[in-house]
């Protein structure tokens, strides 16, 4: 095999010692902003704080929209050290995407051979979309990793003949989805189902013993999760979760964004996309049942996720397993023909991407980039020439392959640059992540000058990052009559609000209220109004 992917142990232990290295070099290196993943620290922190392991609590209330399995994961990292942190907290979302990539190898390498695993693992691992979720404090990466391992069971059944223990092994993984994420894992029930139909016929369902496996995984899931939320809320799980928020969230919500969404994951498998759409030719030349099965895997969650009625882009993690595994089988195939021609154009176009990138890179357009993203664009010099050096470099390994007929090995180059580019990433990116959503600095304000009985009170909302270093009750108020109440009658509080909503407060405020910290956050100037502690 080409690339210097010869020897089939070392390939594949090098391939996930890369992607070790890409998620754990930003790993833990940057404060919480976003409330998703700080609702899983503080759920874990509960956890250890009050032993809460079936229904942890978040502001005095139970949290019952996600099951337990991904914030048992981050308090079980952090029981060495008494308390999440953000490195602690982040080893779940690691481990997980280092199992995914694993999982692609399996699958890989069960279908077609070690080559293709390896390949396959090299490509997602160095999937932009992949690598960012890798360490973010989310059961996304959790749900993936139990997938593609649901997948990898489900081929081991159908080549051992459908015995019990690869069909158990797969209902396991779907039911250690379920309880990572939710209702979102029992798509992988139906891209079982979809798979085996119309690959090995509907006769061969009921070989995968449904009635068996759906028990087992409901089962499992009501004990450890259903039943207990059901319990502990008094009835509120049944009407505000499972039926207020699973079903609206699923079925209602605008039309067209159902259709928009179905574009999603070409975009967040790019650079790869542009090889996979040259793969239909070489398909269509040499059927695989193998390749339709992961296929129409892949193709179900796909479309199920695409029209749920709210949509986010990391909801598409669970497709780029499959989209690697097609893509992998297709570099490392024998392709001839139209196939191997159209393999040579898409290396070419990888080669044509890899220089706009740099153009775009050094151009005005990179300040179009908002909100989170924006962290992600290069702002120094050196940052910006090894990115660039890199890209160049995947141009020319692209069209070096073309030319000595060898486009495997011009994908692996490419696939060796990107994890050179998203290492620098990982280096530089958290540091601009820091500098424009640190909220360290105002909660530790408003920590100093509270006293015990004191209670940090946002206005008119505030986020859970806040919460987490805070340590710390919290409060939000929505309208400002209330908090004027407050200001007249709770001296021991701290606000935190944007310094607009505190200016048109300040005239009917004490004059010992004072602002004790100031920051500028996502473009938002916020304060903290407090009366200082002598």
């Amino acid at each position: 095999m080409g690339g210097g992917l010869r020897r089939p142990g070392a390939s594949i232990l090098g391939v996930l010692v890369l992607s070790a290295m890409l998620v754990a070099t930003p790993a833990g290196r940057r404060p919480f902003w976003s409330s998703d993943e700080a609702r899983f620290a503080l759920l874990a922190q509960d956890v250890l704080d009050h032993g809460r392991w079936l229904v942890a609590e978040i502001r005095g209330r139970y949290y019952l929209n996600k099951p337990q399995l991904f914030f048992w994961a981050v308090a079980a990292t952090a029981l060495p050290f008494g308390r999440v942190t953000e490195a602690s907290a982040a080893l779940p979302a690691l481990v997980s995407s280092l199992c995914g990539v694993a999982g692609a190898i399996a699958v890989g390498r069960l279908v077609w051979g070690w080559q293709t695993g390896a390949v396959a693992g090299l490509i997602l691992a160095t999937t932009p979309l992949y690598f960012e979720m890798g360490h973010q404090v989310l059961p996304d990466g959790m749900l993936n990793a139990w997938l593609v391992w649901a997948l990898y069971w489900l081929l081991r059944a159908e080549r051992a003949g459908w015995s019990l223990p690869p069909v158990l092994a797969f209902y396991g993984c779907v039911t250690a989805a379920l309880l990572a994420k939710g209702p979102q894992a029992l798509t992988a029930l139906a891209a079982a189902a979809v798979a085996l139909a119309f690959t090995d016929g509907f006769a061969t369902l009921p070989k995968l013993r449904p009635v068996l496996g759906l028990a087992l995984t409901f089962g499992v899931a009501a004990i450890v999760w259903l039943a207990p939320y059901h319990v502990r809320s008094a009835g509120a799980f049944d009407d505000h979760v499972l039926r207020g928020h699973y079903v609206t969230w699923y079925l209602l919500g605008p039309v067209l964004p159902r259709f928009t969404a179905f574009s999603a994951p070409l975009s967040a498998f790019l650079p790869w996309t542009l090889l996979l759409v040259a793969a239909p030719l070489w398909w269509r030349e040499s059927p695989d049942p193998g390749r339709r099965r992961i296929a129409l895997w892949t193709a179900t969650l796909w479309g199920l996720i695409a029209i749920s009625g709210t949509y986010r882009s990391r909801y598409m993690l669970v497709v780029l397993p499959g989209l690697a595994l097609v893509t992998a089988e297709f570099l490392t195939a024998r392709v001839r023909g139209r196939a191997r021609r159209a393999l040579d154009l898409a290396s070419l176009a990888c080669a044509v991407l890899a220089v706009l990138v740099v153009g775009v890179m050094l151009s005005p357009l990179v300040r179009m980039v908002e909100n989170e993203d924006r962290a992600y664009v290069p702002d120094s010099r050196w940052e910006q020439a090894a990115i660039g050096a890199l890209a160049l470099a995947a141009c020319a390994t692209l069209v070096r392959g073309v030319r000595l007929g060898a486009p495997l090995a011009g994908a692996v180059g490419l696939a060796l640059a990107m994890a050179g580019i998203l290492l620098v990433e990982g280096v530089a990116y958290p540091i601009r992540y820091t500098r424009a959503f640190d909220v360290r600095p105002l909660t530790a304000a408003a920590a100093a000058n509270v006293p015990p009985g004191g209670t940090v009170v946002g206005y008119p909302d505030l986020r859970l990052s806040y919460d987490f270093y805070l340590r710390r009750r919290v409060v939000e108020i929505s309208d400002e009559a209330s908090v004027r109440t407050r200001l007249a009658t709770a001296p021991d509080d701290a606000f935190i609000m944007t310094a607009e909503r505190w200016q048109a407060l300040t005239a009917a405020a004490d004059p010992a209220w004072q602002v004790l910290a100031s920051a500028t956050l996502r473009d938002k100037h916020m304060v903290v109004v407090g009366r200082a502690v002598r």
